[in-house]
């Protein structure tokens, strides 16, 4: 089964008969003879056609099905108007080079949020993915959380496609607007020395000042926590904050780390063990105690006594 097979497939559980004609003659007509300006009336013409309320009823097997022919590939978040253009996206996808590059960039112009969050979720599945780099980047320039959530949450293109700085800053900012990482696709992968310095930067910025600091922020640590201070990892044992235990164990699993944090690695022993044993997990920590799960810690208050 092809991506587009696979997708019209997940939204024809929701959908209705009559809208999923219509995506299909659209794609039919514009496969047939691409023009831009029926293009355009048909990305925006999914408002008029699919229910604005329409969520997908995803399966368990959806996810390794489309994983394997995209990788990285999520629809959680999606709904009816994001899945129908995006399958009007594959078509423009396979005109050539220039036509696809003008007619995409005009789109973005014009777009409304909601298709600007199409456009963004189906970057990984466009061609050429190089040249997308810079309109990604913009999309994480924005102060919509939806928009930004499209580049960077669920989505293979960053992981692949950005250089480290952009990575970096993407990441930060992910923490700054409190979105939760763990749905950021190749965050373990990316983790690089440059990233752990602005981390451990940003967390003691908010230390100073009294403010929550999301466990999340320590997961790109893990692969250089011998270059972490003591005193960091002693402070977020100590913390009151939920998840901080936990993060101190991911961090401390591995007994290659440093020597010298064995009298800590020792008050979180039993943590550890379920480390190694499968049942903890960073992405547990993500869901349990990540911004957005445990909002009694807002950005003005400080760690509790």
């Amino acid at each position: 089964m092809t991506l587009e097979e696979q997708l019209l497939v997940i939204l024809r559980r929701t959908a209705s008969a009559e809208a999923m004609d219509w995506l299909a003659q659209e794609c039919a007509t514009q496969r047939g003879n691409f023009v831009q300006r029926s293009f355009y009336y048909a990305f925006s013409g999914v408002s008029r056609r699919f229910d604005k309320r329409g969520g997908l009823q995803l399966q368990v097997e959806d996810e390794p099905q489309l994983t394997a022919l995209v990788e990285g590939l999520s629809l959680q978040g999606w709904d009816q108007f994001r899945l129908g253009r995006v399958i009007l996206l594959l078509v423009l996808a396979e005109q050539d080079e220039l036509i696809f590059m003008e007619t995409l960039e005009k789109l973005l112009g014009t777009a409304d949020l909601r298709e600007q969050a199409a456009i963004y979720s189906a970057l990984p599945l466009f061609p050429r993915g190089e040249q997308l780099v810079e309109l990604a980047q913009d999309g994480l320039r924005t102060n919509i959380v939806d928009v930004f959530d499209a580049v960077a949450l669920g989505n293979a293109f960053p992981a692949k496609f950005f250089a480290d700085d952009a990575w970096n800053q993407m990441v930060l900012k992910a923490l700054f607007i409190s979105r939760p990482l763990y749905q950021i696709f190749g965050m373990d992968e990316r983790a690089n020395v440059h990233l752990v310095e602005a981390l451990v930067d940003l967390a003691h910025e908010r230390w100073a000042a009294g403010r929550w600091v999301s466990p999340e922020l320590w997961r790109s640590c893990q692969k250089f926590v011998n270059e972490l201070a003591l005193a960091d990892l002693t402070r977020l044992l100590e913390s009151k904050q939920p998840g901080q235990r936990e993060v101190v164990a991911l961090l401390l699993a591995d007994e290659g780390s440093n020597e010298g944090v064995g009298a800590l690695r020792e008050q979180v022993a039993d943590l550890i063990e379920r480390v190694k044993a499968g049942d903890l997990t960073w992405d547990q920590v993500g869901r349990d105690f990540g911004k957005d799960s445990f909002s009694v810690f807002d950005d003005k208050q400080s760690e509790p006594a």
